[in-house]
């Protein structure tokens, strides 16, 4: 059994594993890797990462998804996989506004828009179920730094009925489900749990990580853990290695936990800070060491 499946097995154990949700081309082209599937496990096993994810499309675009999986599973990594999920996909194909103008003025294309968008995301599961993806999270921003882009109760109305069915399906076929949004997504995170997620991206700008944590206790793992701010430092000095210690043992004491940034590797400058939080994250209890 890998690292992540003993994780989701015993979610209480206070453990710390190590994985990036998302990383530019970019940084991988300058760290000496290829821009493609098997340049990110590459990185991810030379940098001491415990979790390769995969971002969907592009994992399917450039290779063969289950060659990819057997690389990485060979190279020590388990395995997850990002998917953008139905606001999210809609998000992309339209302004945002328009968006969310339609939520007030045309609710029922806003409906009719986001489950065709639901539907396309379900299809996209027939890919990848049974080839030994450990973890899916599923991405939707519905909210900015200030709070959701709409009410909580458009939240329980418009998207909740397919998260539920969603998390249903992949716990029918054994794959752990989570879920990530940037901003303040505070008001909606107890509808999230309820609806069966157990793994959550967050921004720990946006959110009180350890006050969610300690409200959900085992029922909640966390994937996040790095502020924008430490990578924007460029090195850490003392003090600062020192306040990342400390952010890291409080969440690793509370349980399962996977460190990592939610605002993803998106500049070459973040990879010399990422590589001394990682060195930094063996000295915690519960730590594969590199």
């Amino acid at each position: 059994m890998g690292k992540l499946n003993r994780l989701i097995a015993a979610p209480e154990k206070p453990v710390i594993l190590r994985g990036e949700i998302w990383v530019s081309p970019d940084v991988l082209s300058d760290a000496g890797f290829s821009q493609s599937p098997r340049g990110l496990v590459e990185m991810a096993s030379v940098m001491g990462a415990d979790i390769c994810f995969f971002h969907w499309p592009e994992v399917a675009m450039s290779s063969d998804l289950k060659e990819i999986l057997t690389f990485a599973r060979a190279a020590g990594l388990d395995c997850a996989l990002t998917l953008d999920g139905p606001f999210q996909r809609l998000a992309g194909t339209r302004n945002l506004i328009d968006i969310l103008q339609d939520i007030g003025r045309r609710p029922s294309d806003f409906q009719r828009r986001l489950a065709n968008e639901s539907e396309e995301v379900e299809e996209i599961f027939s890919f990848v179920e049974g080839l030994g993806i450990e973890l899916i999270l599923l991405c939707d921003d519905v909210a900015f730094t200030g709070g959701l882009y709409f009410s909580p109760a458009i939240f329980e109305q418009a998207i909740v009925p397919f998260y539920q069915k969603w998390v249903k399906r992949l716990a029918s076929s054994k794959i752990a489900s989570g879920w990530h949004s940037d901003g303040d997504v505070g008001l909606i995170l107890s509808q999230l749990v309820g609806c069966g997620f157990r793994f959550f991206s967050l921004e720990p700008e946006g959110v009180d990580l350890l006050k969610f944590k300690r409200a959900h206790g085992s029922r909640v793992t966390l994937v996040t853990g790095i502020p924008a701010d430490w990578f924007n430092r460029g090195t850490l000095d003392q003090d600062q290695e020192k306040e990342c210690l400390q952010v890291m043992n409080a969440l690793a004491r509370e349980g399962g936990f996977i460190l990592a940034s939610s605002c993803g590797l998106h500049h070459p400058k973040f990879l010399p800070v990422l590589k001394q939080i990682y060195k930094l994250s063996e000295r915690i209890t519960g730590s594969p060491k590199t």
